[in-house]
């Protein structure tokens, strides 16, 4: 929804002298140059004001929840003394999840920008209130859960209530809240590389790369987390699959994974529960850095240990046909592209955190009953993915699909203007947005690049699910880049979650 951390005008066209704070910062572990504003609150709210008073955000509001339902038109509703943005003059948006004001209901969970930190994660000071701003913006209701103090925006609506076998249900994951930062293999030898430069300290991820591998402060070794490195040489040792945690820290495919708190021994051959004889022995001085790390999970973590517990657990009790996953980071990104200087992953995708990221996939696909759709954005182009079952696929031994049930579809949409719809008139060969191993079912370039948004249309009569790319212009349905463009339409049944012809 909005750009927290970086300038309202382009540092790189304008007098950067004049624009200090905005543009110009020491770089540290959250903020450089053009993004200085990370993790400032006085900015972000600003940044927020500014946002939902943007004329065609407010004309989306009044469509969304009309005069004629009993609310006041988003144009003249008021900020009120308990919500919103203290006393800043102007308008607050209405209460979006309430049928008697939005007709059209209104969900949201915030992207990096919006969580006021790009790529962020769960060391953003004041991360409370970010959360609270975001959540006045999209006109979260003042007393709902999402707005608990110790705890991230997750939440699960329903919609169409009350219409046996109708149920679609929405799920809300905040993917910032508890997301560790980067697994130490990630980014080690591009951060060493800077480091160990001559002329790394002018390179403006140097204090990034410092506090990544040397000093964050904490745990006194850098912030690059190495449980999941650590525990992989675990599991590779030929005497751990004995051990009755082998599943818990090993199998990402598997429910257990991830469910009991563990950590990896100091002569690390021996894997101990995080529990109260480990706090009672002579060995928790020692192994103090990794209970650090290990306190919320054992693995580097998106949604961390509580909340992948209450997504598997809504998803193996619901009976609705359709859930939508709304998922701020993409879970099925640039699978198998390598960057020759950064490595398999944006920094932000799913692809970084890759055993969270399997445990994802084969949860949404093996717990749940009906079929699951993924809604996502970030990459500032669109496109359809599907992760079909089998061992026969390309991704097979990425993605493990040879133990998943059923297709997963994935909607990404991104930007709906100008301005954030970067990749117009772009090849995507040899590139990060090139489909590399048949996830696109309409080709490996079948993207959209122009200004749009997604649509997920169900034909109840039919049982059939169509997933669209949009043109935010007028609203039809958008082609793929390059001259043979095609319909971006893929079709499922919601019988099997099968695709079947659009």
């Amino acid at each position: 929804m909005a750009y927290l951390d970086t300038s309202p005008v382009s540092c790189d066209l304008n007098d950067t002298q004049s624009l200090t704070g905005w543009c110009n910062c020491t770089a540290d572990y959250m903020s450089m140059p053009g993004q200085c504003m990370a993790g400032n609150i006085d900015a972000a709210r600003e940044r927020w004001v500014h946002a939902i008073h943007q004329p065609d955000y407010r004309a989306f509001l009044d469509f969304m929840c009309p005069p004629m339902h009993g609310a006041a038109s988003a144009s003249t509703v008021s900020v009120s003394g308990s919500m919103g943005f203290g006393a800043e003059p102007g308008r607050f948006p209405p209460t979006g999840t309430d049928p008697a004001i939005c007709p059209r209901p209104i969900f949201g969970v915030y992207d990096d920008h919006d969580f006021g930190w790009n790529n962020g994660n769960r060391r953003l000071p004041n991360k409370a209130e970010f959360k609270r701003m975001f959540l006045d913006a999209v006109g979260e209701a003042p007393g709902s859960t999402r707005r608990r103090a110790d705890a991230g925006l997750q939440a699960m609506y329903t919609l169409n209530g009350g219409s046996p076998g109708r149920d679609i249900d929405v799920v809300l994951l905040d993917e910032r809240w508890y997301r560790d930062t980067l697994p130490c293999q990630m980014r080690q030898g591009w951060c060493q590389t800077i480091l160990q430069s001559t002329s790394g300290s002018t390179h403006p991820m140097w204090g990034w790369c410092h506090d990544f591998l040397l000093d964050d402060r904490l745990t006194g070794r850098g912030s690059c987390c190495t449980k999941d490195q650590d525990l992989a040489a675990w599991c590779a040792m030929s005497s751990s699959a004995a051990d009755p945690l082998w599943r818990a820290a090993c199998d990402p495919t598997s429910r257990e994974w991830g469910t009991v708190p563990l950590v990896l021994g100091a002569d690390n051959a021996t894997l101990r529960l995080l529990d109260e004889d480990l706090w009672s022995s002579d060995q928790f001085a020692v192994l103090w850095p990794r209970v650090l790390q290990a306190s919320d999970s054992p693995m580097c973590e998106v949604l961390g240990a509580a909340q992948r517990a209450w997504l598997s657990d809504h998803l193996a009790s619901s009976l609705a046909p359709l859930t939508l996953v709304v998922s701020g980071s993409v879970p099925v990104g640039s699978i198998g592209f390598t960057n020759p200087e950064t490595g398999v992953c944006s920094g932000d995708d799913w692809n970084c955190w890759q055993p969270a990221q399997l445990n994802f996939l084969h949860t949404l696909a093996n717990a749940s009953s009906g079929c699951v759709v993924v809604i996502t954005g970030d990459y500032h182009y669109a496109d359809i993915k599907a992760v079909a079952p089998g061992k026969n696929t390309s991704y097979a031994p990425q993605l493990k699909t040879d133990k998943i049930k059923k297709h997963i579809y994935q909607v990404m949409s991104s930007g709906m203007t100008s301005s954030t719809a970067h990749h117009e008139g772009l090849s995507c060969e040899s590139t990060y947005r090139e489909d590399l191993m048949g996830l696109r079912p309409l080709g490996k370039c079948a993207l959209t690049s122009k200004p749009n948004f997604g649509m997920v249309e169900v034909d109840w009569e039919g049982g059939l699910v169509h997933l669209t790319i949009r043109d935010s212009a007028g609203g039809g349905i958008a082609t793929t880049q390059g001259s043979a463009g095609v319909a971006q339409h893929v079709a499922f049944s919601l019988r099997t979650c099968e695709p079947v012809a659009a």
